[in-house]
């Protein structure tokens, strides 16, 4: 297998919210992209907390949720020229410990991970090192913006290969990114190490090919954004906001020893 360029994505929709216009330039270059979403797995429908089942509700995707997302999440890929990966991971409002949910509220969500998560982090690298040659791989992963226990789980697997030599960019969560202070924590939770920023040019067609791309994510509009239309204008503002030059960006982090060559300051 030829190298990859890999996004690590939580959920159905987190890696192209954060990264669909530079997956949309990558793949128009002719890169290789794979999105691997972790959390994919399909729940048991007949056993579902009241706090997933209001999720499920405000989703509005009938019967089998998951299904629909995966659809979902076809076609923003289709729209931005990714392949993509499902693994079979549950979603943290999914998650069950033989006696009782292991996350029952939003509180519950965006917090620490429970226990009994301990050892998923090993368990999802164990299953990407089997999916894909990691050392032939450059991977995108969550900051962790926002602190969504999903999100601080695969953020942590992927730092376990820091010995390794795949290069590791990380990604600001968005929508949650837009929250004053949300960015400066991820950072400081994301450990003791050297990150450093690029702003990452894009232009109105990629930004605009991430736009649609999100809007593919029906279930997922109306709980982020309000509604569509909000969203296109708020991703847009972000895009401006990002570029030191009036123009449109991304934002990446790098750890400063697999800093771009020619971009270390």
């Amino acid at each position: 297998m030829s190298e990859w360029t890999v996004y690590l994505s939580p959920h159905l929709d987190d890696a192209v919210l954060s990264c669909g216009g530079l997956i949309h330039r990558q793949a128009a270059e002719g890169t290789r992209v794979l999105v691997i979403t972790i959390f994919a797995g399909q729940p048991p429908l007949d056993r579902l907390s009241p706090f997933a089942a209001r999720i499920h509700a405000r989703w509005e995707t009938g019967q089998e949720p998951t299904i629909e997302r995966r659809r979902e999440d076809q076609i923003a890929m289709d729209i931005l020229g990714a392949d993509l990966l499902h693994l079979d991971y549950l979603d943290a409002i999914y998650r069950f410990d033989g006696d009782s949910f292991l996350y029952l509220s939003d509180e519950d969500l965006f917090g620490s991970p429970h226990p009994v998560d301990a050892e998923l982090s090993g368990q999802i690298m164990s299953s990407l090192s089997h999916a894909l040659p990691l050392h032939k791989s450059s991977l995108y992963a969550p900051l962790g913006v926002g602190n969504h226990v999903d999100h601080q789980l695969v953020r942590r697997a992927l730092l376990s290969l820091r010995d390794r030599p795949a290069r590791i960019i990380l990604y600001e969560d968005y929508p949650y990114v837009e929250r004053p202070g949300a960015l400066t924590n991820a950072l400081e939770s994301a450990g003791d190490r050297d990150w450093r920023p690029e702003s990452t040019p894009l232009d109105e067609e990629g930004v605009q090919a991430k736009i649609e791309a999100i809007a593919a994510y029906r279930s997922q509009v109306t709980s982020l954004f309000g509604h569509e239309a909000q969203m296109r204008l708020r991703v847009w503002d972000y895009a401006r906001a990002l570029s030191p030059t009036e123009g449109l960006a991304e934002r990446y982090w790098h750890l400063a020893d697999s800093w771009p060559s020619g971009r270390r300051e």
